[in-house]
């Protein structure tokens, strides 16, 4: 029975075409959403999205309109994305509020919706009483509460719908800018789904388990994979992992999930609320793909991950580094199916400032360790360049990507310019090398910090300060400050240690012995204080912009 996204299938689909195939020949598998004690059978999100997209009809949505999507992992997400593309539209997916600044999050998401010119925003009913009346308020699209798409006689006309139209409006993450519309067509998405299916041998027996928002692309196209491929996917809430990481390793493991989709950051939690007793009492041996990616995957969190869970029959072979982006949908490069992770140890010294990347054997002082990301996925290419001039390997230059899952552009100007290289290849912003065709991940181009002639990355500054007793769950982030004279290296790290003097001289020791960086600057802030992206990452220059802002106000 060949699913929608089967490799052996070579036309695309359109994503509701998938869903009604799919719907069709599993029509009683499940969609659970635990921490919403809610279930929701393929067929009756078919049947549901052909009643959403009646509605959003009748309410005006025209072919080629972008339709918001606001909901936590609910039932009503997914209905409402396959009401949308059924009727034509391609459909936005908004972040969810963060914190209780109501008046910023409106402002951030009018600013989106303008971007994305939305000409309806759909809000879910469990959070309607909230937001409705405030973004209606708004000069902007007509908002929707979810309840009212819920019902309808139906038999509107649905227009035929191009593989090649768009389907979603994914936004990046704004770890390094103001969050961009990347463009994504039914084709791009299903080119996706089919390529992370035959790279991971996706089967009829896995389970597919997650707790990243449905509004994120790792969270969102991960799921439609498993939902293409007709298996079973429990829908965790993203607050629930948050406030007890321990209880949701329980319930995935109950669940006998096979696949889950998670940031680094993820892994990092586990461990601190996992001790290795309990970690011993579980078992885990149906965990067979372990996503790993959305942000700089740590070799020390991946080592300790494994150590940590072997006893709870964790593999090796099962933690899966990635490389990816919005703009490719969600992933370009993966490891082959059930390799361990490859590490390479290279001179910290002469991967900065010359940039090449030059193996050192374990235990050398002043060694990097950086994990593989793997190979290029099915109808994806992967090189690394200057420009349009490819470096060779182990030298590093900005990762670049072409292939069936690359965006065409983002909504308006915003970056279209130099989204793509004079030679059609999508730019990424990142740096890298290739070594044998598997890529290494070392960092931004816009983060790179210059001091005193020399070049630095962050992640070298925050991976040493990490491991200094008093970082708040290892939270720092590390930038250059100039102000007019020479280029500073200023580290934020979050702590409610009550030796502040103490922590931030044991972290200026640390930074000038691990990354060779001298008079680091040492800024210590509350937890949850360093902003951070709707996927989770640490937003590096908008801390140094607030860290500016409050200088200013202090002098």
């Amino acid at each position: 029975m060949r699913t929608p996204c089967d490799p052996a299938r070579t036309r695309p689909l359109t994503l509701h075409d998938a869903l009604d195939v799919v719907a069709a020949q599993f029509p009683e598998q499940c969609i659970h959403f635990p921490d919403e004690n809610a279930v929701l059978r393929y067929r009756e999100l078919a049947d549901a999205s052909r009643t959403v997209a009646a509605a959003l009809v009748r309410r005006g949505v025209r072919p080629g309109d972008r339709v918001g999507v606001l909901a936590p992992n609910t039932p009503e997400f997914l209905t409402t994305l396959f009401g949308a593309v059924r009727a034509g539209a391609a459909a936005a997916p908004l972040a969810l509020p963060a914190g209780t600044d109501l008046g910023d999050y409106l402002r951030r998401t009018q600013r989106v919706a303008g971007t994305a010119g939305m000409s309806h925003l759909v809000v879910s009913h469990r959070i309607a009483s909230r937001l409705v009346p405030a973004l209606a308020a708004l000069a902007g699209p007509d908002v929707l509460d979810s309840a009212e798409l819920d019902t309808g006689a139906g038999g509107e006309h649905m227009p035929e719908v191009a593989v090649a139209a768009p389907a979603i409006v994914q936004f990046t993450s704004g770890s390094t800018a103001v969050p961009k519309g990347v463009v994504l067509s039914h084709a791009n998405v299903w080119s996706c789904a089919r390529a992370i299916t035959a790279a991971i041998r996706l089967g009829p027996a896995d389970v597919h388990g997650s707790w990243l928002p449905l509004f994120h692309d790792m969270g969102l196209f991960g799921a439609l994979t498993g939902l293409f491929r007709g298996i079973p996917l429990h829908l965790w809430s993203p607050a629930g992992f948050v406030r007890r990481p321990a209880r949701w390793l329980e319930q995935f493991a109950t669940a006998g999930a096979t696949i889950s989709t998670m940031p680094n950051f993820g892994y990092d939690a586990l461990l601190g609320a996992v001790t290795p007793e309990q970690a011993a009492s579980l078992d885990l041996s149906a965990w067979r793909v372990a996503f790993n990616g959305a942000e700089a995957v740590s070799a020390g969190s991946v080592a300790a991950f494994l150590d940590r869970f072997a006893a709870a029959g964790f593999r090796p072979g099962a933690m899966v580094p990635a490389y990816g982006m919005a703009e490719v949908t969600l992933v370009a490069t993966l490891p082959p199916s059930g390799r361990a992770p490859v590490v390479e140890r290279v001179d910290r010294g002469v991967l900065a400032e010359h940039g090449r990347a030059v193996t050192v054997a374990a235990g050398v002082p002043g060694a990097r360790e950086l994990v593989g990301l793997g190979r290029a996925v099915p109808d994806m290419e992967v090189r690394v360049a200057d420009g349009d001039r490819v470096r060779p390997d182990g030298v590093v230059g900005e990762i670049q990507m072409r292939g069936a899952m690359a965006t065409r552009g983002y909504l308006g100007a915003a970056g279209g310019d130099d989204l793509f290289t004079a030679d059609g290849w999508l730019r990424s912003g990142d740096l890298g090398y290739l070594r044998d065709g598997e890529l290494f991940f070392t960092g931004r181009l816009k983060e790179m910090i210059t001091v005193a002639g020399r070049n630095v990355y962050p992640l070298d500054v925050e991976e040493a300060a990490r491991g200094v007793a008093g970082v708040h769950r290892g939270n720092c982030v590390a930038f250059a400050r100039g102000g007019g004279g020479p280029e500073q290296v200023v580290l934020v790290a979050e702590t409610t240690s009550s030796d502040r003097e103490g922590l931030e001289q044991r972290l200026r020791e640390r930074v000038a012995a691990v990354a060779d960086v001298p008079g680091v600057a040492v800024h210590l802030v509350s937890p949850r204080t360093i902003p951070r992206t709707t996927s989770g990452k640490l937003r590096r220059l908008d801390m140094r912009a607030a860290l500016a802002a409050r200088e200013q106000v202090n002098t």
